[in-house]
């Protein structure tokens, strides 16, 4: 299978399982410093083998996926995409911090950034990322909470 059939596959993926499913998982979207930034988290035993092959990412039930897109508004009030550098961590609620590793994934003008941290069911984690969209810019703070099910 070709590389860009399976990008469009995970794009596709991605979009189709935040509209079917987001009552565990929904995109968000912010609006900082001239920066829109979509993100959500869920369950990577939703990935293709496919994608998850591609990407080298672990698709179990026990592994939560982070997706982030970074778009900066225009003048004229769209967006374009950009390359940025993103780190973080999952804390869990007994304090346990695990550092993201956060891949970058182009398809054609779409840019995603894809991480991966252990899950547990029931979990409720907390994500904290700094974006910074240009080596130049202050990072730009991102905090949510997910609640994961592996059952």
């Amino acid at each position: 299978m070709k590389l860009n059939s399976i990008r469009q596959q995970l794009v596709i993926f991605v979009c189709f399982f935040v509209a079917v499913f987001s009552g565990t998982s929904q995109a968000e979207t912010i609006e900082k410093e001239g920066y829109v930034i979509h993100y959500s988290a869920f369950n990577a035993s939703f990935i293709t083998e496919e994608v998850a092959k591609a990407y080298n990412l672990n698709r179990s039930r026990y592994r939560g996926m982070i997706n982030i897109a970074v778009h900066k508004r225009m003048k004229d009030g769209s967006t374009k995409p950009v390359i940025a550098q993103l780190s973080g961590y999952a804390t869990r609620l007994s304090g346990s911090e695990s550092p993201l590793e956060f891949q970058m994934v182009g398809e054609g003008k779409s840019i995603y950034y894809l991480a991966q941290t252990v899950i547990a069911n029931r979990e409720t984690l907390r994500f904290d990322i700094k974006i910074k969209p240009t080596p130049q810019h202050s990072p730009i703070k991102l905090s949510f909470k997910q609640d994961f099910f592996t059952k």
